[in-house]
């Protein structure tokens, strides 16, 4: 008796902390913002995120983002009045997105970003994410990351401008928010 008491206070030990611990099903926290990886079975086309009102300013060559279908940059206006940069990157799947897209990402975000091209793996656009210091922060002259996070969102990567990473977060949030 004693021992199915001590294995069921483990079990409702174990569920509380679940259901405590604000997180997505892929371990993802959310800390109440947008989850950064969403697995959901939707395939966006770049049509759909147009219909909002994004204005496409480039259509990426994504020869050497691997597996990527497309990838395009551009503004939106998440409140109607300040225009945020976003780069968007389609894959065939989310679980495409996932297993290849994650590294190009990772690697153009944050404040470690590689904003130079002899030092990312996927040139195209690099100049398009990054921008001045004096706009990030007040760094002075030197160059900055422009996207500081991005989201995972069924099929599609959003890289979002933004000071920090909440910032980032809130504003892919926003996009993705309007799409639903």
């Amino acid at each position: 008796m004693r021992t199915l008491q001590t294995t069921a206070l483990a079990i409702f030990a174990i569920a509380s902390l679940v259901a405590c611990n604000s997180t997505t099903k892929t371990g993802v926290e959310q800390d109440g913002q947008f989850p950064r990886i969403t697995a959901n079975l939707e395939k966006f086309t770049i049509e759909d995120f147009l219909s909002l009102g994004f204005k496409m300013a480039k259509d990426y060559d994504v020869e050497g983002l691997t597996a990527a279908q497309s990838a395009i940059y551009g503004f939106w206006k998440p409140l109607g009045d300040e225009s945020v940069d976003y780069e968007i990157r389609f894959y065939a799947s989310h679980d495409d997105a996932i297993e290849n897209g994650i590294y190009f990402a990772d690697e153009v975000t944050g404040d470690n970003a590689l904003l130079s091209d002899k030092d990312v793996t996927w040139k195209e656009g690099t100049r398009d994410r990054r921008t001045s210091g004096f706009t990030q922060n007040g760094g002075g002259g030197s160059l900055a990351p422009k996207y500081a996070d991005y989201i995972i969102y069924a099929n599609v990567i959003v890289l979002c401008q933004g000071r920090d990473k909440n910032q980032s977060i809130e504003r892919c949030g926003a996009i993705i928010t309007a799409l639903k």
